[in-house]
C-alpha cells in the first residue's frame, strides 16, 4: 500500500479552490492558499506545495483529497492524473460525518477538514479516477435526456391541468403540442447518440451487450450502469453498487431489546435506485421466472415491497454475474421440460 506523507485538503467551488497542506493533521498547522479553478490556477497550486514540501524535507508521495462536486471538480482531478498525482474524491457526507461536532462553516475551515480526514484516513483511502472521456461523454447525454424528458412531462401535465379547469386552453395547447413534438424528436436524438457512443468504443459495447442480455435492462438503464459503475471497475461485487443505488438490506439491532427487520438505508444514488426500480417493474412482465418468484413470494403473503425489493436484487446479481461471465444472461426457464 503506498504511503504517503503530505496531505492536501482541496475545498473545490466554481470559480476557485482553497487548500490546506497537513503533515500531522492538525487543522491547526496548515497553511492555507486559495487558487483559481483552472489550469493557471492548478500550476500554481503546484508550486506552492513545492516549496512546502522543500521547506520541510518532503521526498514521499502527496495524496490530494476533496469532496466530490460533479462537473467543478473535473478539470483538477484531469490536470492531477496528466500529472501522476493521487487524489481521492469523496462523499461530503461522509467527510462531514467523520469530523464529529463543527461550529461555523467557511471555506479555509472545510479545506483543512479534508485534509485532516485524509491523513486520519489514509489507510482506508483508494486512489480516484475520473471516467474516461466516452463514459463523460455517455452521462452528459444522460443528463440532457433526463432534463428534456423532465420539461416535456412538465409542459404536457400543465396543459391537461389547463384544459381541464378552463374555457380559453387552446392556444395554450397548440403551443404545448408544438414543443413537446419538439421535445419527443430531441429525446430521441438524444438515445440515439447515446447507442452512437457506446458502439464507438469496442470495450463499452461488449459490455453493453452483456447488460442488456438481462431482462428489463434497456438503453438508458444499461447505459447508466456503465457511466456509474465506471465500465464496472468501480464495484467489486453486487452486493456492494446493490448498497451504493440503497437496494440492499441492513439490519437495525442493540441488546435485547432493541431488534427490527432489515431495511434498506435512504443513504443511496437514487437516480440509479429509480431506473433499476424500473427496470425490475419491466423484468416483471417479461421475465418468467422473475414472474414465478413474484407471484410465489406474494402467495406466501411476504410483503409486497420486500419482494419488490428482492427483484431489484436479482436484476443487479444478473447483471455483475453476466459482466464477470463473459457471456450473455440465458434465461433458464426455457429449459425445463
Amino acid at each position: 500500500m503506498q504511503r504517503y506523507q503530505l496531505f492536501i485538503g482541496i475545498d473545490i467551488s466554481k470559480k476557485w479552490i482553497d487548500v490546506c497542506l497537513s503533515l500531522t493533521g492538525k487543522t491547526s498547522q496548515m497553511p492555507h492558499q486559495q487558487f483559481l479553478n483552472n489550469k493557471s490556477g492548478f500550476k500554481k497550486l503546484l508550486l506552492f506545495i513545492q516549496s512546502f514540501a522543500s521547506k520541510h524535507a518532503i521526498d514521499g508521495a502527496w495524496l490530494f483529497c476533496m469532496e466530490h462536486t460533479g462537473v467543478y471538480a473535473l478539470p483538477l482531478c484531469s490536470f492531477l492524473e496528466k500529472q501522476s498525482l493521487d487524489y481521492v474524491l469523496q462523499s461530503a457526507l461522509e467527510i462531514k460525518r467523520s469530523l464529529g461536532l463543527r461550529r461555523g462553516k467557511s471555506d479555509q475551515a472545510d479545506a483543512a477538514y479534508i485534509a485532516r480526514y485524509a491523513f486520519l484516513h489514509q489507510d482506508e483511502l483508494t486512489p480516484s479516477r475520473i471516467p474516461n472521456d466516452k463514459l463523460l461523454k455517455i452521462k452528459s447525454l444522460l443528463s440532457l435526456r433526463s432534463r428534456l424528458v423532465k420539461a416535456n412531462k412538465s409542459l404536457k401535465v400543465a396543459s391537461k391541468e389547463l384544459t381541464a379547469f378552463s374555457t380559453f386552453s387552446g392556444s395554450v395547447n397548440r403551443t404545448t403540442r408544438k414543443v413537446c413534438k419538439e421535445l419527443d424528436k430531441q429525446i430521441k436524438q438524444t438515445e440515439q447518440e447515446i447507442q452512437s457512443s457506446i458502439q464507438e468504443s469496442e470495450s463499452l459495447n461488449r459490455l453493453f451487450k452483456l447488460v442488456v442480455s438481462v431482462k428489463g435492462i434497456g438503453l438508458i438503464i444499461g447505459a447508466s450502469l456503465l457511466v456509474y459503475t465506471n465500465a464496472f471497475t468501480a464495484f467489486d461485487n453486487a452486493r456492494q453498487f446493490a448498497c451504493y443505488i440503497g437496494i440492499a438490506p441492513f439490519g437495525h439491532s442493540s441488546g435485547s431489546s432493541i431488534k427490527r427487520p432489515d431495511r434498506v438505508s435512504p443513504l443511496a444514488n437514487k437516480k440509479m435506485k429509480t431506473l433499476i426500480s424500473n427496470g425490475a417493474m419491466s423484468a416483471l412482465q417479461w421475465d418468467q421466472e422473475i414472474k414465478a418468484y413474484y407471484h410465489r413470494k406474494i402467495g406466501e403473503n411476504k410483503n409486497k415491497f420486500l419482494v419488490q425489493n428482492n427483484v431489484k436484487n436479482k436484476l443487479i446479481q444478473r447483471v455483475f454475474a453476466v459482466i464477470k461471465r463473459g457471456t450473455p444472461y440465458v434465461e433458464l426457464n426455457q429449459f425445463k421440460s
